[in-house]
């Protein structure tokens, strides 16, 4: 009896492991649309659910953390002189219309695809994954700070939501030991690539849903009613793994608003709790890939040290921020690509931040302006987005209020 059953717990084995074999060369899952698998409400999957809609496609992109992403959009809201709900203005209308008036140009896109919490591996990730074919800017602009490189908060790059769901769209095996070092962190990935049903598991239920939606659901219809269950609301049961980050209306960018500053000290004490040396040789390892992905693109590419208070630096590892900029200067000049040194241009004083870190609109106007002036006055740059030139007549005519 025993040796029967193990026979078949061979042979079903056998089966399995054959079944996998067939599944992992002609991979029928393989069309799926990665926009069509179950995710998360994250603030990577809001921006990317925006920027593959955007048309036309933004030909100027900005890139980094909530260092960027706030001063954009509350200069934004400024310039607008209305409200601003963050998951649905992912846009630099104010540096696309300072821009077009530089550039004597018009139909320039601008998108600000900086992420809060965003590490250089996600600035690589999103560039990897979305700049491609019609998606492809002609310019990238990289806001970074020390905490990008060394965030003792982020375990490893791999874990973080940028790189969870943008892996979806490419097959990240070639950074994969980067992204994850340790084996326990690249487990499930590691199952996935080689149990074909495992690595497809969210792929599976969209065909299945898919067909159960086409074939089954119509009849049903027909002979029982419409449940009032269909009424309740479904993230509320969603598994703790695609609960949503942030939704519409949760944060809300308010037109001029009043001054104010609070101190963020606490925060930061945690994230540069120490020089994390691990991590920092990890992300300029994701640095140099994005800037060899950019050259190999076609992708210019501007970097931008973005500005902090003196409470910020003061909480920095003794020497990390040396070695950081240092690192910067001699990139930008080995690869030749602009770098604006903002944290040493003495242009920002304690009136353009909301907290230690984070610049508010005046700021966000002092960040923009330095861009576009930079940007203009680059010749390869400017060249390049006068090449994309449109009629007219698809881009608002607005003078800049300030």
């Amino acid at each position: 009896m025993i040796a029967l059953l193990g026979s078949y717990f061979i042979g079903g084995l056998i089966i399995l492991l054959l079944a996998n074999y067939v599944l992992l060369q002609i991979k029928p899952l393989a069309k799926v649309d990665p926009e069509s698998l179950p995710a998360a409400h994250t603030w990577v999957w809001w921006a990317t659910k925006e920027y593959l809609a955007t048309y036309p496609k933004p030909q100027i992109v900005l890139l980094g953390s909530s260092l960027v992403m706030h001063p954009v959009s509350r200069l934004d809201a400024n310039f607008l002189n209305k409200n601003l709900d963050y998951v649905y203005h992912h846009r630099s209308d104010y540096m696309k219309q300072a821009l077009e008036e530089k550039l004597h140009m018009s139909g320039l896109n601008c998108f600000n695809f900086a992420l809060p919490g965003g590490m250089v591996s996600d600035d690589y990730i999103v560039a990897r994954a979305l700049f491609v074919n019609d998606h492809k800017p002609q310019v990238i602009v990289i806001g970074l700070s020390l905490r990008d490189f060394i965030d003792n908060g982020v375990h490893c790059a791999g874990a973080t939501p940028a790189f969870r769901y943008l892996k979806r769209y490419i097959d990240m095996g070639d950074v994969i030991d980067l992204a994850m070092p340790q084996f326990f962190q690249r487990f499930d990935y590691l199952i996935g690539n080689g149990i074909y049903l495992w690595g497809k598991k969210l792929d599976l239920q969209v065909v299945l849903a898919q067909t159960v939606k086409e074939k089954v659901s119509p009849l049903f219809e027909q002979i029982f009613p419409i449940s009032k269950l269909n009424e309740v609301d479904p993230g509320r049961n969603l598994p703790s793994n695609l609960r949503a980050e942030v939704e519409e209306n949760m944060f809300i960018v308010q037109a001029n608003q009043p001054y104010s500053y609070e101190d963020n000290s606490k925060e930061y004490k945690k994230r540069y709790r120490s020089p994390n040396e691990k991590m920092f040789v990890t992300q300029k390892q994701f640095f140099d890939k994005l800037l060899q992905l950019a050259d190999e693109r076609q992708i210019k590419v501007i970097i931008v040290n973005m500005p902090l208070t003196p409470e910020n630096h003061k909480l920095m590892p003794v020497g990390s921020y040396d070695k950081y900029i240092q690192y910067l200067s001699d990139i930008s000049s080995q690869k030749q690509i602009p770098f604006i040194d903002l944290d040493a241009s003495g242009k920002f004083s304690q009136q353009n931040y909301y907290d230690t870190s984070h610049m508010n609109a005046s700021g966000g106007k002092k960040l923009v302006d330095t861009i576009v002036e930079n940007m203009t006055k680059n010749q390869n740059i400017a060249q390049s987005l006068t090449g994309s030139e449109r009629p007219r007549s698809q881009v608002a005519n607005k003078s800049l209020p300030y």
